[in-house]
């Protein structure tokens, strides 16, 4: 009868050398999760083995680990073998890794950083999240930083350094975000008359809203649309700026192709004839356009069709809005929706029906239907 160890060992690939692990089972017959020998030969690692194994110290010793042990390092480029991963897998935007760090520093390690992590229980992170209530955070802020945590904690199971997820039935928190009233027809006309001296200041802010009322650009994607990226019947958005990350790609990963008419192609051929690079620029195409800028014209030409700061903040009304604004639009003329996320960008049915914000007055059909319903 052929000998089975009580151990498998087998090499791992660390950077430019191989260090043998091997795997064991505990004294209830469950596989232990791999541990390094330290050695870099197969011989040198079953020696190894085999002298824990004659000491009783084959099956190491479950040392509790603090959450801000386990912590230290997480969502750092250099140090994160979660992020590292991640990155290879499905890369997380440069801003959304930052919101984790700080969700992790500001409002998850003051909580659970001095707990063991098997002390973490459901009712602890659901007392967590009703803190984070109380202290005034909207539900669509806490659901980020509850994203932040069951990451973490869903790694420490992986790892085995928790015998379960304690946060993976935690569910989101039901969105409570303010409605956005958009600009109706008419309100919309009046901020593109056929003269744009009548409400803007600058041809290029004009441009720029007009642009991101006809395609639902966000804003990042706008300021970074450079000359090569425009084609006579559409723009080619694959990439987005910022002033903190400079160029990156767009906040889905996914570029997109949007149809423009020949009048908003003229609009951006007479700022393609002047800048070389970026095309919406304050030097000749070297630079992007700063935001303070988009924003202080837009507000001024706000105020000259008789809407001030303080409706539109009421309305929740700002350059974000062109996509609730669109997006509402293509669905009211009966696009398809997958159409639509293909103009708009969104992944999810769910964050389309978020941009729609239908005003039922403006529904001709279901009148069409009252009046043909009774007769004869």
């Amino acid at each position: 009868m052929r000998y089975k160890e009580p151990f498998t060992i087998y090499p791992r690939k660390l950077k430019k050398i191989t260090v043998y692990y091997y795997q064991c089972y505990d004294n209830n017959g469950k596989r232990i999760c791999g541990h390094s020998t330290g050695q870099r030969t197969k011989t040198a690692a079953r020696k190894f083995c085999m002298e824990l194994y004659r000491s009783g110290k084959l099956i190491p010793e479950n040392k509790p680990v603090d959450f801000a042990e386990f912590a230290g390092g997480w969502f750092e480029p250099d140090k994160c073998r979660y992020l590292e991963w991640r990155q290879v897998q499905n890369p997380l935007s440069p801003s959304t890794i930052d919101h984790y760090k700080i969700n992790l520093k500001l409002h998850i390690l003051p909580y659970f950083g001095r707990m063991k992590l098997g002390a973490i229980t459901q009712e602890l992170i659901q007392n967590w999240i009703l803190d984070l209530s109380r202290k005034g955070f909207n539900n669509s802020s806490i659901n980020i930083q509850i994203a932040t945590l069951k990451i973490m904690l869903k790694e420490a199971a992986r790892l085995k350094l928790i015998c379960f997820n304690p946060a993976e039935k935690i569910k989101k928190l039901a969105a409570n975000n303010r409605e956005v009233k958009i600009l109706n027809a008419e309100e919309a006309q009046k901020l593109f008359p056929a003269d744009w001296n009548e409400i803007w200041d600058s041809r290029e802010v004009y441009i720029f809203n007009k642009l991101a009322a006809c395609t639902g650009m966000r804003l990042s994607e706008i300021i970074g649309l450079q000359c090569e990226h425009i084609f006579r019947d559409h723009i080619h958005v694959c990439a987005q700026y910022s002033q903190k990350y400079g160029m990156s790609p767009l906040k889905t990963g996914d570029s997109r192709n949007i149809p423009i008419t020949a009048n908003i192609y003229s609009d951006l051929l007479t700022l393609m004839k002047e800048n070389r690079g970026f095309v919406f620029s304050d030097s000749n195409g070297k630079f992007p356009i700063s935001r303070n800028r988009i924003y202080r014209e837009t507000g001024i030409a706000f105020d000259r069709i008789g809407m001030d700061r303080e409706e539109r903040r009421k309305r929740r009304i700002t350059i974000h809005h062109w996509r609730h604004f669109l997006n509402t639009a293509l669905l009211m003329a009966n696009i398809n929706t997958l159409k639509v996320q293909k103009v708009t960008g969104h992944k999810s049915l769910s964050m389309t029906k978020h941009y729609a914000h239908f005003d039922s007055r403006d529904f001709t059909e279901v009148l069409d239907v009252q009046n043909n319903l009774l007769s004869g």
